[in-house]
């Protein structure tokens, strides 16, 4: 018998308490709806930013030292500055936390170029500024849509931005790219567009990484895309439980003729990809491999895999 899709179903829309919601910005904690940035933060103006997203799993964060390594890693491949050290953000984000009360959440945090100084256009006469945001954890993929998968469209006439022009390894909000794709894959009836590298290699979907299961070996690209947390994650797990993975050039062809497929993504771990172009990925069905992947993800976070828990994280 087939290993059924173990999914939480309580981390829902309408389970979420929004109430509870906060961000932290120009050193102050205030509900979430006061949280706002000036309108010339060249954050906003020029996408002149980074960011990164950790979620909150019942009490305590899930691979928190990673997503510091790579916010830390973006601030200097930026030359930003989130004016504090690395134990200094631990502690406000997990204060963050506790505040809110919440036991499973999303915990945003970002980096601005700060506000535009009058009559120049120089990075480095801006104040950079730090600002983060905790509110419940809703899943990306709902059981119902995670038991059907995600029905794609690989987007051939707009390609992912070169990383010879912005480098996906540091964190950014470059979307414009994803943006376009993601309308024209709604256009066509697709529910999320994979883009291709310039070089016609898959790349990667709007937050999600791309992953093949192509003669029981998981295949993500390596190049010109984020190095996802979680995708890290599902390769980890695979490697405890036999199941070989690498990451390496991914064609279209191969995604398309690839026994199982997902995509990954810290809101949801995995969301199995299960129709491409219109077609089924294997029997279009959430395979053996993406199915065991995503239960043992659940069950190891439970146990206290890669989990700190907030309590454990002394106040600012």
């Amino acid at each position: 018998m087939a290993e059924a899709m173990q999914v939480p179903t309580h981390l829902t829309v309408e389970n979420a308490d929004f109430s509870r919601a906060l961000g932290y910005i120009d050193g102050e904690v205030v509900p979430l709806a006061d949280a706002k940035i000036p309108v010339r933060d060249l954050g906003l103006m020029y996408a002149d930013m980074t960011y990164d997203v950790v979620h909150v799993w019942q009490g305590g964060f899930f691979r928190l030292e990673d997503h510091l390594d790579r916010f830390f890693a973006s601030l200097a491949g930026l030359r930003l500055d989130a004016g504090m050290t690395r134990d200094a953000m631990r502690r406000l984000l997990a204060d963050l936390v506790r505040r809110s009360g919440l036991p499973d959440a999303l915990v945003y945090f970002a980096c601005t170029r700060g506000t535009a100084v009058p009559g120049t256009r120089d990075p480095t006469a801006s104040t950079n500024r730090f600002f983060a945001t905790v509110t419940p954890l809703v899943l990306r993929g709902q059981p119902d849509e995670m038991r059907r998968g995600q029905n794609a469209m690989l987007v051939r006439d707009v390609a992912r931005i070169p990383a010879s022009a912005v480098n996906p390894v540091w964190k950014n909000t470059h979307w414009g790219d994803f943006v376009r794709a993601a309308f024209l894959a709604k256009d066509a009836g697709y529910e999320v567009p994979i883009l291709c590298a310039t070089d016609g290699a898959v790349a990667e979907a709007p937050g999600f990484n791309v992953v093949a299961v192509i003669d029981g070996t998981l295949l993500s690209p390596d190049a010109g895309v984020l190095e996802g947390i979680s995708c890290r994650t599902m390769f980890e797990i695979a490697g405890e439980i036999g199941i070989p993975a690498r990451y390496g050039r991914l064609m279209p062809e191969a995604l398309s003729g690839a026994a199982e497929a997902f995509l990954t993504a810290t809101s949801c771990g995995l969301f199995p990809l299960t129709r491409l172009d219109g077609a089924p990925i294997g029997d279009g069905r959430p395979g053996p491999i993406t199915t065991r992947l995503l239960n043992t993800y659940y069950a190891r976070k439970n146990a206290g895999w890669h989990i700190t828990p907030v309590s454990s994280i002394p106040p600012p």
